[in-house]
């Protein structure tokens, strides 16, 4: 057992460690609000754009389009939204088993790494990686995910790519973030059924200037990046919400480390009291059984 300072000073470091949690716990919490309102107050209007979208393909006969257009040239391509920072949890291992999953079924694909843990994931197991993105600013706004949708859009136009998929953990409340493998060029066909097209023509009437396939030409671009931002609002509110439990989690098992170590350090103490007044009663009896003789 070890001795009353090795515990003294165990409790000192766990109480140490609760308060940095603690702290590290406040912080995420109030990230993790600011990024769950984010993720909400969007998912509305991303809804609201695809039915937009489903209306152009029902007026215009869902005319073909590049990103609607497979093409057996070019890669395969997956967009991985990590974390740059750590003490999140199962989060980023829960996404990088996926990583593996979407290998096996694409044995020649490749990634494009976003955040330092996908990173680093990728050049430790030899994953090959075609860009790589990190240090996105946690308030992330929409042009800030510019750079990374014009660069898949291009080289998917250009052929370079024959598919890009996205991989990221996808928000559900703070306790559940499940992982989730979204594709994205090319583009899901917009099609619905004969009684839905119907219902949509019969609902109201459209005039479209200069044209439906116009404008659905100009809003399919717009749809992926809007598709790639709503991802990353889903990751950093997965993220942090990951973070506050893991945090809170850290916190709660340094005080009861505490607590046990108080415990055995009470037990040391008094059996090293309890030892001390052996010691005192064996020499009180030793001297009276000397005056005795």
């Amino acid at each position: 057992m070890p001795n009353t300072r090795q515990i003294v000073q165990r409790i000192k470091t766990a109480g140490n460690i609760s308060k940095i949690t603690k702290a590290m716990e406040m912080v995420s919490a109030s990230k993790m609000r600011r990024a769950q309102a984010a993720a909400l107050a969007t998912r509305p209007y991303t809804e609201a754009l695809h039915d937009s979208l489903e209306s152009l393909a029902a007026a215009s006969g869902a005319a073909a389009h590049p990103l609607l257009t497979e093409h057996p040239e070019g890669d395969d391509v997956a967009v991985v939204i990590s974390t740059d920072k750590g003490l999140c949890g199962s989060l980023n291992p829960t996404l990088f088993k996926e990583i593996i999953i979407w290998l096996k079924k694409n044995p020649n694909g490749k990634i494009i790494a976003i955040g330092k843990k996908a990173v680093a994931f990728a050049r430790s197991t030899g994953i090959d990686m075609y860009a790589q993105f990190t240090d996105l600013p946690d308030q992330i706004v929409s042009s800030d995910t510019i750079a990374i949708s014009a660069l898949i859009q291009e080289r998917f136009l250009d052929k370079e790519f024959k598919s890009v998929s996205l991989i990221y953990m996808d928000f559900v409340t703070t306790l559940v973030q499940n992982v989730k493998v979204q594709q994205v060029l090319p583009l899901p066909k917009i099609e619905s059924s004969e009684e839905a097209l119907v219902d949509k023509v019969n609902e109201a009437e459209y005039i479209f200037e200069p044209s439906a396939e116009a404008i659905l030409g100009d809003l399919l671009p717009y749809y992926l990046e809007n598709s790639i931002y709503q991802a990353f609002l889903e990751a950093r509110a997965s993220e942090h919400s990951a973070r506050m439990v893991s945090m809170k989690n850290a916190s709660e098992n340094a005080g009861e480390l505490m607590d046990d170590l108080r415990l055995v350090y009470n037990k040391s103490r008094q059996a090293s009291i309890t030892g001390e007044l052996l010691d005192v009663v064996t020499a009180l009896l030793a001297q009276d059984t000397k005056k005795a003789q």
